[in-house]
């Protein structure tokens, strides 16, 4: 069962009541890190949805004049690679800082088996999109290549999936806050997100298969989607930006009782 800090701190204090005249308490470097990483996460998840979705659409960031040009004007494997490094780079970099935030979240009550468990499969659906992104350039370049659109189904897929995973990150951690509020509102906006995630993945999947598979979907179906195409781009954002809202007011809640429960106590 996962321990709460507020509660070790008094079993500290109890058990050496000259705790506080010694030093700082033990736990407190471990909590300190679970703030910053809280914090990464925070910044870390917008970036990451804007410079993914700008890989993808093929207008990513580029520098250094002829270094940024597209990569069929260079010869050989070095010009690629160059290209590839500098157009990921800015998608990279916020995938980087959202491992780096649950990296420092596993320093807190690394002896929770629950816990790291949820922490473990958040890092592997990190990892997974770390390595999926050059496929999502390489798509926006050669769109009608079916291995790089299969690899940009397979990201869109990882990142629904590291949604649900910091979420259930986000579950464990405030059931080991002090702040009951904290907890109440998890349970809550965590169930919440989950309906929404899924159903953005259905969306996903409904998708997929009309492209793959246009002849096999009955002429109902065929009509509905037709009159939602308009509306389809609007669903998708709306779908993915309630569950981003939701999730960063979560990791904002945990960071302010984390520092407001332990950093300043009066």
């Amino acid at each position: 069962m996962l321990l709460r800090f507020g509660s070790r701190f008094t079993e500290l204090e109890r058990l050496n009541p000259a705790a506080k005249l010694k030093g700082p308490n033990p736990l407190l470097p471990s909590l300190a890190r679970a703030v910053r990483g809280l914090s990464a996460l925070f910044w870390g998840l917008p970036l990451a949805l804007l410079t993914c979705v700008k890989t993808a659409m093929g207008d990513t960031w580029r520098a250094f004049g002829s270094w940024g040009a597209p990569w069929w004007r260079y010869q050989g494997w070095p010009g690629l690679i160059l290209d590839t490094f500098q157009a990921c780079l800015p998608a990279l970099g916020a995938l980087g800082l959202m491992l780096y935030g649950l990296r420092s979240l596993g320093r807190f009550q690394p002896q929770e088996r629950i816990w790291r468990q949820a922490l473990d499969r958040a890092c592997v659906m990190n990892a997974l999109l770390l390595a999926l992104v050059p496929m999502a350039h390489w798509w926006s370049i050669r769109p009608e290549e079916p291995f790089f659109l299969q690899s940009l189904g397979l990201f869109v897929y990882a990142g629904i999936g590291f949604m649900l995973g910091l979420n259930r990150v986000l579950l464990r951690l405030a059931a080991m806050l002090p702040d009951e509020v904290v907890r109440s509102d998890t349970r809550l906006f965590t169930r919440v997100n989950a309906g929404l995630i899924l159903m953005l993945g259905v969306l996903v999947t409904a998708h997929v298969l009309v492209i793959a598979m246009p002849r096999s979907v009955p002429l109902v179906g065929q009509v509905l989607l037709g009159e939602l195409s308009e509306l389809r781009q609007w669903l998708f954002v709306m779908l993915a930006l309630v569950p981003l809202a939701l999730t960063m007011t979560l990791l904002w809640k945990a960071k302010e009782a984390i520092t407001a429960s332990v950093f300043r106590p009066g």
